[in-house]
């Protein structure tokens, strides 16, 4: 199993050793979290952001290999619909946008989700996103850390 995390960020180096945690820890469920921080040089004003992120972030998206777009309209999921996405899928790709959000063509090539209601940092909702695709992993497996 395989969860790529594509993300319109810097990378930051205060969560890297959260994220680097997650990534080790979804390891004992022989499953590999990727995680690629994109940040498109030209991106000077948010009137040209949406299509400099769908730029950055296209050469990663796979036509044969699902993907989810990190939206505040997309679909909630709970903990156990959550599992049975992974569960189904050998790899999964999440996409992350920028502060200005993705442009509708990109929207249609992915199904959109959306961890809360509430909105977070890029940082936060890579951390959030990690954690939920650990918690499925545990799930998938009988772990007891769900319980």
């Amino acid at each position: 199993m395989t969860c790529s995390i594509y993300a319109i960020a810097k990378k930051n180096p205060d969560f890297a050793p959260l994220l680097a945690q997650q990534q080790r820890a979804c390891q004992q469920f022989k499953a590999t979290l990727e995680i690629v921080d994109i940040f498109p040089k030209a991106l000077t004003n948010s009137s040209n952001a949406k299509s400099l992120y769908s730029k950055a972030l296209s050469p990663y998206l796979k036509p044969s290999i699902p993907a989810y777009a990190l939206h505040p309209a997309g679909k909630t999921y709970d903990s156990q619909e959550f599992s049975q996405i992974l569960s189904t899928h050998a790899h999964v790709q999440f996409f992350i946008a920028g502060a200005f959000g993705f442009e509708k063509e990109f929207l249609t090539r992915c199904t959109p989700l959306s961890l809360s209601p509430l909105t977070f940092s890029h940082e936060m909702a890579k951390l959030v996103l990690c954690e939920q695709i650990f918690r499925a992993l545990s799930l998938l497996n009988n772990h007891p850390y769900h319980k």
